[in-house]
């Protein structure tokens, strides 16, 4: 399943660059035990714009999670997000991706430096806690 969520990301990511000239993509991953992310952040004169998803790779079903997505101080931005009631089958999860409005320029030299925290619960009952560092691709 990880093939095919990871060729769906690059084709869109792909089309989307395509359709806008001007804009630089920058294109982040990262892992931990249970998790992996990806992240496009797409920058151009007048917008910038970050889509991300993370899948869910550990073997216990998934109640709840909630994640917050963590920039150095400078951007003085952040994101988060939860599920809860998550579904036997969901493993792949939409992120809700912000991005500062200045000092943006500097991404490309800061990606390492972003991380996203993750705490889920299992449908046991288990809370477990993980940070997936990111680097560029």
């Amino acid at each position: 399943m990880g093939g095919k969520l990871i060729s769906t990301f690059v084709l869109l990511t792909l089309l989307f660059t395509v359709g806008c000239s001007g804009q630089k993509v920058i294109n982040v991953q990262g892992e931990s035990q249970n998790w992996s992310s990806r992240i496009a952040y797409e920058i151009g004169e007048h917008e910038q714009v970050g889509k991300g998803e993370m899948e869910y790779t550990g073997s216990e079903q998934l109640r709840n999670l909630s994640y917050e997505i963590n920039y150095p101080e400078t951007f003085s931005v952040g994101g988060s997000g939860n599920r809860r009631n998550i579904k036997e089958e969901e493993t792949t999860f939409q992120l809700s991706v912000s991005l500062p409005d200045d000092n943006v320029d500097v991404l490309p030299d800061k990606v390492e430096d972003i991380t996203i925290t993750v705490m889920w619960e299992t449908v046991a009952g288990e809370s477990f806690e993980e940070t997936i560092e990111f680097s560029s691709e």
